[in-house]
């Protein structure tokens, strides 16, 4: 840590003698990236183990391709839920995988890895202090010497372009796969926050359900979140997918088109859930805290801020400007890089 702070000092520039990545690990997407460099691999967080040698065989991309379709010796684990690890044995081989594909290449071609490089991450701010540690241990374990845990709200706030730093408040709310996490932010400390486990991959679940009751169809978890990707929206525009499922009536293939008005039936009310939240969370502040949210508006971050239109959608009900950020799926990572550039702000944002 202190030879990484005395080179920011310097105010060195160059990549060359920096040992230092930046790992967002997330529920549905993991991103690494290399200090000054940028991003070097973004991949989903799934492993396949195959049961019968108690081997790690299919990771990343390759392991979520074959999910629902693995013979039953291939069990195809997400190791992460809402943010925090949930089997450690499989987080640590999937990092260690990574680290090995994208971290080690880098390092090793330019005889940089002299030494075990410092892994810099973040974690949800519900987290536990167990929960906190067994992070750290996962990323020593896959092969960083030290790890760096920073505070996930204000590092995807920052990530964004947001003044989270500043005395005036910032409402950042990351909408990701596990976890809806809601901060309101001054000065770089959250002043108040809120978790909701209605992310992404719940939101699959919703479409699942929802087209097995309506059409008696059975579908798998990745057509449903490319049925989400593909149709969710709140705008005028309509689209259609025609999908293949197995019917729950007699067990055999079947086809059926799916509408995006079909997909805002089935998850309008998991999102009316989520702007539930964000007035629960503005009831809470203090008014002189709501004045100045009202002022600079509400910021959207994470993959689901990609849905078209879900901006408009939340401001038109509680009536604060709402934005979305640029590049919103890649926030974390991003303020993450922005923040190892900056000794004084990142050491605010440090919790372990």
């Amino acid at each position: 840590m202190q030879s990484f702070l005395s080179q920011l000092q310097k105010g060195a520039t160059s990549f060359i003698g920096t040992n230092i990545i930046a790992v967002d690990i997330g529920t549905a997407i993991t991103r690494i990236a290399i200090f000054e460099k940028g991003v070097v691999i973004r991949e989903p967080s799934y492993v396949g183990l195959n049961t019968k040698t108690n081997e790690y065989v299919f990771f990343g991309g390759e392991a979520k391709e074959i999910y629902g379709k693995a013979p039953n010796f291939i069990q195809i684990i997400h190791p992460m839920d809402f943010g925090i690890i949930s089997d450690f044995d499989s987080t640590v081989k999937l990092i260690e995988h990574f680290f090995e594909k994208a971290v080690h290449p880098f390092f090793f071609k330019n005889k940089l890895l002299k030494t075990k490089f410092i892994a810099y991450t973040t974690i949800p701010s519900n987290a536990t202090e167990v929960e906190e540690r067994a992070l750290e241990e996962a990323l020593i374990k896959a092969g960083a010497g030290r790890v760096r845990i920073l505070e996930k709200s204000t590092v995807t706030g920052f990530g964004a372009g947001l003044p989270v730093f500043s005395n005036d408040p910032v409402f950042v709310i990351d909408m990701g796969a596990g976890l809806i996490e809601m901060a309101i932010i001054i000065a770089g400390g959250i002043v108040a926050s809120k978790t909701l486990k209605l992310g992404g991959f719940h939101m699959d679940m919703v479409i699942k359900n929802y087209l097995h009751l309506k059409n008696g169809i059975i579908i798998g978890e990745n057509t449903a979140e490319k049925l989400k990707d593909d149709l969710m929206q709140f705008s005028d525009t309509k689209k259609v997918a025609t999908i293949r499922g197995k019917s729950l009536e007699n067990g055999l293939p079947r086809s059926i088109r799916v509408t995006s008005t079909d997909v805002n039936e089935a998850l309008i009310s998991t999102f009316n859930q989520i702007i539930d939240g964000i007035k629960d969370l503005l009831e809470t502040i203090p008014p002189e805290v709501v004045d100045g949210i009202v002022k600079n508006g509400i910021t959207l971050t994470g993959g689901l801020g990609n849905i078209p239109g879900i901006d408009k959608y939340i401001m038109l009900d509680i009536k604060v400007p709402v934005s979305i950020s640029e590049n919103p799926a890649d926030a974390t990572i991003n303020g993450i890089l922005k923040l190892l550039k900056d000794k004084d702000r990142l050491a605010r944002v440090v919790i372990r």
